[in-house]
């Protein structure tokens, strides 16, 4: 007989709560040609497309699922590195900004990680990252049911913004203060296994994780900046826009921003 959970379940109002608390890599494009000419204006963009890293963390270290026979696996386009599993940035993600503020955005994640503990297996995958609210989303596979969650959280006002000498690309780390991750939808996963998650749910609604959430956003169009995006992500204290693009190619930056 599988061992079942024996932790109590959040409740509803504990879940949901989850929404409104306090939320939350290489680049892929090619540094701009050092000689190109510079403007000083650009017509603000609704959005920037956003590639990169995307999301590692590692389920085992944070929750001892070893200890309970669980096993985690990078499944659907995910890598397995060290441990730690990896899931790009997909197609469509985008961080929409307007008058010179982020209003949203959404990070799509490319992959699953795979529960599985005896023969039952559960995959969660789809996951997305609400950037106006720090929501993680995610679908459930267990067995031919499949089911969203509310997978987690991140602090979507605790950011850094890395851009490498001769690069228009911006790095933004996304979650420095790790991941809230949904107690409840952890208790259901062990469920969906028979097995036991090694989670408190009597401690609060969330459990933290260490993580890492890497994004790329170019913060120029062609040879122009993208004064808009520059200015919403507070980065206008450290780049003259005055200077245009050879003004952000001389620069080597590491700096706190706040997304929203």
């Amino acid at each position: 007989m599988p061992l079942m959970t024996s932790y109590r379940r959040v409740s509803a109002v504990a879940v949901a709560a989850l929404l409104v608390s306090g939320f939350a890599a290489p680049a892929a494009f090619a540094a701009t040609p050092e000689h190109a000419p510079a403007a000083t204006s650009v017509a603000p963009s609704p959005d920037t497309p956003l590639v990169g890293a995307g999301l590692s963390l590692d389920l085992n270290a944070a929750l001892g699922l070893d200890a309970h026979g669980i096993v985690t696996a990078a499944v659907k386009g995910a890598v397995d590195v060290d441990g730690a599993i990896q899931l790009k940035v997909g197609k469509g993600s985008t961080i929409v900004h307007k008058n010179h503020r982020v209003t949203g955005g959404t990070v799509n994640l490319v992959g699953g990680i795979q529960l599985s503990h005896g023969g039952k297996k559960v995959v969660v995958s789809g996951l997305k990252v609400n950037l106006g609210s720090g929501a993680i989303t995610a679908n459930v596979e267990a067995g031919a049911k499949v089911r969203a969650v509310v997978l987690g959280s991140i602090n979507v006002r605790t950011a850094t913004a890395a851009i490498a000498e001769g690069s228009s690309v911006a790095t933004l780390n996304l979650a420095n203060d790790g991941i809230k991750l949904n107690a409840a939808a952890l208790v259901d996963l062990g469920t969906d296994i028979g097995a036991c998650v090694d989670v408190d749910v009597d401690a609060g609604a969330t459990v933290d994780v260490d993580a890492a959430l890497d994004v790329d956003a170019n913060l120029a169009i062609g040879t122009r900046l993208d004064a808009d995006l520059i200015v919403a992500l507070g980065l206008d204290a450290d780049i003259d826009i005055d200077l245009g693009l050879s003004g952000l190619l001389d620069l080597d930056l590491f700096a706190d921003i706040s997304i929203l």
